[in-house]
Parts: structure tokens; C-alpha cells; sequence
């Protein structure tokens, strides 16, 4: 009994002890971290402080020249996943700052941070990081071009967190133009896929200007992948202006517009709101909504008062529409699709395009995945199919009646006058055949009577892609060709 009671006494002597060493070792440890970091000449630090038993380091007043200049003015990291031993002998993740090493920890704060570049400038009020788990990377060599867009990309590519709380950050361009975002909050981030996006009072003010040119209230975002940006952004080869690849989205809804830009012409919005569902790994079907655009010019400056002019003229106070859009990405049978593409205008009816691309091949998903333009020229994908539906309700009669009113001429005479410019209507080069003359027979009868036209392109061979210029001087043949029709129904 007395063995144990002695055994207990020295057990708690002897956590006394390492507890009363522990400031003492936090000391020596901070002074070694901050001995190690500023070594290399391009960084320097205000203090450094460690908590052993948290596994926490806290710097003040940082700042590195290695990629640009980066300042820091407080950081601190907590539950960080490195060994007890080596906090106390002074080495952390960041000794010596050796951009590339791993780097993990339960939660991370900065505050005040500042990054500046040849480029552009960035500014950060508050950041705090949950579940931060940074793998090893390799970072772009010193002194490469575009360093912090290069660095920041890498990083960005390797690195896994759970939530992330962002407020007042600012980036500014070598032009003066600014854009700042209030708050950001991310979740679900693993190595470039976005599980959700949210942010709100998002500006964009020119250098030369003092108001804002755009706002947006609230924007949110799901499932965004970013991984062939970040791969893209990452090589020492990329170039500002340079294309970044495609950006995969499963859901987007964006509201709260304004900003000089909207304002100038007396334009709102209500919402632009996309959705993506997926039907195995070839099969994508897109949705993309444009609500509430209202166009109500302001009695002030030259141009919004034509606009205002011409809605008077043809009875409407504002303009209002909705775009509705949706469309089908089968890589399986190498079809594009545009399934509805509706634009509504109330009083005025609904315009609806659809088309059908095909024969979609390597070259053509290179263009749409990497942004690579040329591709296009190699590609053999081409048009099988479109239809365009003119739905008026009102559509006809009001811009008839914008057009008598500016010009002084009667209704009648003017509606009379333009189906019979479109009967005659022969464009150069073209071949006037039974088909054409039916075509416009058709459309000049729209305009005499409304309803409802249907124009139909069903060509025999899918139109290529790499005959776009065929319609810069179309020949002869343009109806055959295209395999064109109209219809016109009440």
C-alpha cells in the first residue's frame, strides 16, 4: 500500500514538473520557430507564440517575399497533426516555410491578410478554416510569371477542408479595377470539387469609377469542380488570358442585382438560376433560367430616351421577359442538344429554339472541355437538325405599330409594306426556288395575320462545323442545302 502511495506521490511530482517546464519549452520552441522561418532571408516575423499541449502555433505580423510579397497580420493554427517532440525542439510545418510540405490541422485563423503581385493585389479581412488538410504539392519554380496565380492553383489543387468562413476580400488589378465580396462561405472542399458555395455582397467597381459597375445580393453555388482549372492555372506555361477549361456545376442560383451597369438603363433582375442532372457517366442534362428582366428606361441621356420612345411606340410601359433553357449532353452517342430554349415577353409571346448536333468526336469535346477554340477547325460534328417557333401574342402588332407611329404611315399600309418586302426578298447569290418562294410566303403571312411560325432546318448531311463559313456567301442551293421549311398555324 505504501509502494503505491509513494508511486502515486512521485507520478504527480513528476506531471507537475513537465506542466510548470511547459511555458518554459513553449518559449524556447517559439524562439526556435521564429529563428527558422526568418533564415532564409525572405521572411520575417512580429512573435511567435506555441501552445504544446493544444498543439498550437500563433504568428503575428508575417510576411514572406518568396512568391510576390504576402503579410500576414495574425495566424494561427490549432490541432496541428505533427509530432509533440518536434513542436518542443522549435520544428513546426511552417519552419522555414517550405512551400510544397503537407500541412494539417483542426482549425486555422487569419486575419489581415495582403498579398501583392505583378498582376493584381489581394486583400482578406477574416479567414478561419475547419478540417484543413493541405497535401504535399509541388510549387512552381521561383520566379515564374503570373507566381501567386501559379502557387495559389497548386495549392488550391491539393488541398481538402470542411468549412471555410471568408469576409472582406478585395482584389484589385494593375488597372485600379475592383472586386469585393463580402462574405464566403465554403463546405465539402476536397482537392478542387466545391461541395457548396454561398456569398454575399459581391461588387465590381472600375478603377475609375466610384460606384459600383455590378452588385450581386447573394449568390450559391453546388458541387462546383475546379480541378481542370486548377491544373490548367497551375503550369508555368499559363499565361493571363489564357483559357482555364471547363467549370462542372451541379446547381447555381444568383440574386440581388444592381450596380451602374443595370441602373444606367433602367434594367432588373430577379434571378439566374442553373441545374445539372447526371444519367451515368456520358449523360448530362443542363437547365439554365433567366427571371424577372424588366427594362424600364429613365427619362435621362440620349440613349434611354430612344429606348423609352420606342417601348411608348409600341404600347408597352416596360419590357419584360424570361429565358428558359434547357439541354442534353450525350457523349455516348455523340450528340449535343439544345432540347428548349424559350425567351417570353409578356404582351409580346414566346420565341423557342431547338437544334440537334452531331457526330461529335474527340476534337470537339477537347474544344468544350479545355477551351480550346482550334479544335473546332478539326472537328467533324455538325448540324442535323433546328426549329425555331415564333408564338405571337402581340408580338407582331405592337412592332408593326412602333414603326407606323415613328413613321406617320397608317397600320394597314405598313404591315402591307413589309410582307411584301419579305415576298421579294432574294438574298445575293441565292437561288429563287419553289421552295424559297413557299418559305416566304409563309413568313410574309405571319406578318399579315399572326399566329404561330414554325421554321424547320432538316438537312440531309449534318452541317459541319467546319463549313460555318459556307453562310458568310451561302450559294445557290442555301434551302436545299439546309433542307429549309416553314409553317404557319392559328
Amino acid at each position: 500500500m505504501k509502494k503505491l502511495l509513494v508511486a502515486a506521490i512521485l507520478f504527480i511530482v513528476l506531471v507537475g514538473a513537465v506542466l510548470a517546464a511547459v511555458p518554459f519549452v513553449e518559449k524556447r520552441a517559439a524562439a526556435q520557430i521564429k529563428s527558422e522561418m526568418e533564415r532564409d532571408g525572405k521572411t520575417t516575423v512580429g512573435a511567435v507564440e506555441v501552445g504544446l499541449l493544444e498543439r498550437r502555433v500563433l504568428l503575428t505580423d508575417l510576411r514572406s517575399r518568396q512568391f510576390g510579397e504576402i503579410a500576414v497580420g495574425r495566424w494561427q493554427a490549432s490541432g496541428l497533426a505533427w509530432p509533440l517532440d518536434e513542436l518542443i525542439k522549435g520544428r513546426t510545418p511552417l519552419s522555414g516555410v517550405r512551400v510544397g510540405d503537407p500541412l494539417q490541422a483542426d482549425r486555422v485563423e487569419l486575419t489581415d491578410v495582403r498579398a501583392v503581385g505583378d498582376q493584381a493585389n489581394w486583400s482578406v479581412g477574416s479567414l478561419v478554416i475547419e478540417g484543413f488538410d493541405l497535401g504535399r504539392y509541388d510549387p512552381p519554380p521561383f520566379g515564374s510569371p503570373d507566381a501567386l496565380i501559379h502557387l495559389g492553383a497548386r495549392v488550391s489543387g491539393a488541398l481538402s477542408m470542411k468549412r471555410v468562413e471568408q469576409k472582406d476580400t478585395v482584389y484589385t488589378d494593375v488597372k485600379g479595377d475592383k472586386v469585393a465580396i463580402g462574405t464566403v462561405s465554403l463546405a465539402g472542399v476536397d482537392k478542387g470539387i466545391f461541395g457548396s458555395i454561398a456569398a454575399a455582397g459581391f461588387e465590381v467597381t472600375p478603377g475609375n469609377g466610384k460606384v459600383p459597375f455590378l452588385q450581386i445580393a447573394d449568390a450559391k453555388l453546388t458541387n462546383l469542380d475546379l480541378r481542370r482549372a486548377f491544373t490548367t492555372l497551375g503550369q508555368v506555361a499559363w499565361r493571363s488570358g489564357m483559357p482555364i477549361g471547363r467549370l462542372d456545376l451541379d446547381a447555381m442560383n444568383v440574386s440581388g442585382f444592381g450596380g451602374a451597369a443595370l441602373t444606367r438603363y433602367g434594367i432588373s433582375l430577379g434571378s439566374v438560376s442553373s441545374e445539372v442532372t447526371r444519367e451515368g457517366p456520358d449523360v448530362k442534362r443542363s437547365s439554365l433560367r433567366i427571371a424577372g428582366f424588366v427594362l424600364a428606361p429613365p427619362l435621362r441621356g440620349l440613349e434611354t430616351l430612344q429606348l423609352r420612345i420606342a417601348l411608348q411606340a409600341m404600347g408597352l410601359k416596360d419590357l419584360r421577359l424570361d429565358l428558359d433553357c434547357a439541354g442534353t449532353e450525350d457523349r455516348g452517342k455523340s450528340e449535343v442538344s439544345i432540347d428548349r430554349c424559350a425567351l417570353t415577353g409578356a404582351e409580346l409571346g414566346e420565341i423557342d429554339l431547338a437544334a440537334r448536333l452531331v457526330g461529335a468526336d474527340a476534337a470537339f469535346w477537347q474544344a468544350v472541355d479545355d477551351g480550346d477554340t482550334f479544335a473546332l477547325l478539326r472537328t467533324k460534328a455538325g448540324l442535323s437538325e433546328a426549329k425555331l417557333v415564333v408564338v405571337d401574342r402581340g408580338l407582331v402588332e405592337r412592332s408593326l405599330r412602333a414603326v407606323a407611329t415613328t413613321s406617320g404611315q397608317p397600320l394597314a399600309a405598313v404591315r402591307a409594306s413589309f410582307a411584301q418586302e419579305v415576298r421579294r426578298f432574294q438574298p445575293p447569290g441565292v437561288l429563287i426556288t419553289e421552295a424559297m418562294t413557299k418559305l416566304l410566303d409563309t413568313v410574309a403571312r405571319f406578318i399579315e395575320t399572326g399566329g404561330t411560325l414554325t421554321l424547320e432546318a432538316r438537312p440531309d448531311t449534318p452541317i459541319g462545323i467546319d463549313r460555318l463559313d459556307y453562310f458568310q456567301r451561302p450559294g445557290p442551293d442555301l434551302v436545299e442545302t439546309l433542307g429549309l421549311s416553314a409553317t404557319l398555324s392559328r
